[in-house]
């Protein structure tokens, strides 16, 4: 069988110059560039380990198509290739399939959680469990959250796409969500109880088959009403709006995806346009002055190119002085499951924003991605200043 081409890649190296990996590596084939070279060369199914492992060592983030002047998605070509791929790559290969089997099984991974997270909440401070899942220490866990202001009504305008991180590991960016969506519209969201993971961990380890059920369960979940479809996770957002591409191949199924992506509704982009919308709106004062930091989740920045409504908002809080870090937004390096697979390489792209970080010496950072908390709370652990790292859900929600 024929080698992947990587048709017109003029090798200009644009690429390399925002690719987070071979920033954090400095090896050409762990670049867009490289791998779309050694793709044109050989089979992903004739692949050798090494082989396997330069194709699992890239985050799709994006950055490299958002650069391209010749319009190529890389990220799309690697995840081709990574579905051929006879080997496995990368570390923690086990947990990485079992991440995959319960994030594939809604019922599988309620029922971890329903046994899960009553352990995991009784953990010390200090564990490397609760570090490890983003569980806040002692004594910084979110207060009570306000009872939701404004008219109340029976009738909810909007459907709910929490995500699992929202649904099983972290609810109070879930209750945030629909407290600050109940503000705006003065009624709790719907949330389909048939509902499931997006799909973005098992799409970028190649298992499409994966990914193409759960859109359709999705999808499915949300045929019963007309509603627009709020998530406030960046990552979650982006691969829902992906659903037409990817089952793209369905007839049945095409039309349905479609719909269902035109119906999606970014959390700060919701919250923005509703303060246009009611200019009488207005978030409370932060309780005392605090510098700021918004991390921009990469598949927001690069995929959906959303980065001005979380800063519209953030200023107009009194109290919020929104700070940027010097050399612009930085990837954290979590990438849904190559923080498992690479957690070297993670580590080291996560190090070299956690150095931006200090640099601007923030009181808050706060993230629409729930994996990009977790992983930026992990990484300031042991930090000398350690800032606060929230949801900008939860910390909207205890403004209003």
């Amino acid at each position: 069988m024929a080698a992947i081409t990587p048709l017109q890649c003029a090798k200009c190296g644009a690429c390399t110059m925002v690719c987070p990996v071979f920033q954090a590596s400095g090896r050409e084939s762990l670049s867009a560039r490289g791998r779309l070279h050694l793709l044109a060369r050989l089979d992903p199914a004739q692949a050798s380990e090494a082989y396997a492992e330069i194709l699992s060592q890239c985050l799709l983030c994006g950055a490299c198509r958002a650069v391209c002047s010749r319009g190529l998605d890389p990220p799309g070509r690697f995840i081709a290739a990574r579905e051929r791929l006879e080997k496995t790559a990368g570390c923690q290969v086990l947990l990485r399939a079992i991440t995959r089997k319960a994030l594939g099984n809604p019922t599988l991974l309620a029922t971890i959680s329903s046994l899960g997270r009553p352990l995991l909440e009784r953990l010390p401070a200090d564990s490397g469990l609760r570090l490890r899942f983003g569980l806040p220490v002692e004594g910084i866990a979110s207060p009570p959250l306000p009872e939701t202001p404004g008219k109340k009504s029976e009738h909810p305008s909007l459907a709910f796409f929490p995500g699992c991180y929202a649904t099983h590991l972290h609810r109070e960016i879930g209750e945030a969500t629909k407290r600050v969506a109940a503000a705006f519209t003065g009624s709790s969201p719907l949330m389909p109880k048939q509902q499931c993971c997006c799909g973005l961990a098992a799409e970028s380890a190649g298992d499409i088959s994966t990914a193409k059920r759960v859109a359709r369960q999705n999808i499915l979940a949300f045929s019963g009403n007309t509603l627009p479809i709020l998530t406030s996770c960046a990552s979650c957002y982006s691969q829902l709006r992906r659903y037409p591409e990817l089952l793209a191949d369905e007839p049945e199924w095409r039309a349905k995806a479609q719909a269902f992506a035109d119906r999606l509704l970014e959390f700060s982009t919701f919250v923005a346009q509703g303060m246009q919308d009611d200019p009488a709106f207005a978030f409370a004062a932060s309780p005392k002055i605090r510098t700021v930091v918004y991390h921009d989740p990469c598949h927001l920045r690069f995929h959906a190119k959303i980065t001005n409504p979380p800063r519209e908002i953030l200023r107009t809080i009194p109290g919020l002085r929104l700070a940027e870090l010097a050399d612009g937004p930085q990837c954290c390096g979590q990438g849904g499951l190559f923080h498992l697979a690479q957690p070297e390489l993670a580590g080291k792209i996560r190090d070299r924003l956690l150095n931006r970080l200090e640099q601007a010496a923030p009181d808050l950072v706060t993230t629409t991605c729930s994996g990009c908390l977790i992983h930026i709370r992990q990484g300031l652990t042991h930090a000398r200043s350690r800032p606060e790292v929230r949801h900008l859900a939860v910390l909207l929600a205890e403004l209003l």
